[in-house]
């Protein structure tokens, strides 16, 4: 039994993203990114996740998600991910949604291009970048 191909985008539901198609896209953020220090594009929606493609040009807030997972590919760039640890000024941003300016004893790891990050929900992270440094990934969020 021969198995049709599912097309670019088709009708079966199957999206395909190339590595060409996102570096564009990081190109086309480059701009948004520097004057408001991130610029993000969403991929798709599709219920219980969504896709999205990031470009940072300045550290980020603390962050955490109460009810989802974030899958994240770094595409370009490079930036210091903290994570785990406490935000001590925590504020609800939206429903299940918390940010502040800093993570207190949390850990630390540099990412580049190729790494992949899986951030479990409620634990709390931010991207930190040195100046002049940019990062630019490729997101999937996942509600548990």
């Amino acid at each position: 039994m021969m198995l049709a191909a599912a097309s670019l985008h088709g009708a079966s539901g199957v999206e395909i993203w190339s590595g060409a198609e996102l570096k564009g896209t990081a190109g086309k953020l480059a701009q948004e990114a520097q004057a408001k220090n991130i610029a993000g594009k969403t991929l798709g929606a599709y219920g219980n996740h969504s896709a999205s493609f990031w470009r940072r040009a300045k550290s980020g807030q603390a962050e955490l998600h109460k009810v989802k997972v974030d899958l994240i590919v770094v595409e370009q760039g490079s930036a210091t991910l903290v994570y785990g640890g406490a935000i001590p000024d925590a504020h609800t941003t939206a429903p299940n949604e918390v940010r502040g300016t800093s993570i207190h004893r949390g850990e630390s790891r540099r990412l580049g291009p190729g790494d992949i990050v899986r951030i479990p929900a409620g634990t709390p992270h931010q991207f930190v970048l040195e100046k002049g440094e940019e990062v630019a990934y490729f997101a999937v969020k996942i509600a548990r």
